[in-house]
């Protein structure tokens, strides 16, 4: 198991990349594997970065990964205003015209994801899970 505290900065998120990829090998999870579950937790992370309402400095989260059954299970704590990536409001598809910036990132977690979970973690804090296939 991978355990980490993430400072809620853009830059840490490059670092626990590095170590969840450096967890992934050894692991014996394959690169496609690994390449999504990188992806999903820079999203997540970066989210909190972005958009996090924190009540005064933002404490790091906790992310956790682990192999479970066939899958990778990530977990991230935060003590950020709740939010629940599973009701978020699913933005329409792109078009080639389309120039905004953003806005698809949980889309593709939840299209990633092959379990998504979200609840209170205790004292304030969110918990959100997400398993993925680890093949």
């Amino acid at each position: 198991m991978l355990r980490l505290e993430v400072p809620i900065r853009l830059p840490a998120i490059a670092e626990a990349q590095a170590a969840i990829e450096a967890w992934a090998g050894e692991a014996g999870l394959g690169p496609a594997a690994t390449y999504r579950l990188a992806l999903v937790a820079e999203e997540l992370l970066a989210n909190l970065v972005m958009h996090g309402r924190f009540a005064g400095e933002a404490p790091a989260a906790r992310l956790s990964v682990e192999a479970e059954g066939g899958a990778a299970v990530l977990v991230i704590e935060d003590a950020a205003a709740p939010f629940d990536p599973r009701a978020a409001v699913r933005p329409a598809a792109p078009r080639l015209d389309d120039d905004r910036i953003g806005g698809m990132g949980l889309a593709l977690v939840r299209k990633m994801a092959a379990g998504l979970d979200y609840g209170p973690a205790g004292d304030g804090w969110n918990r959100t899970r997400i398993t993925l296939d680890a093949a």
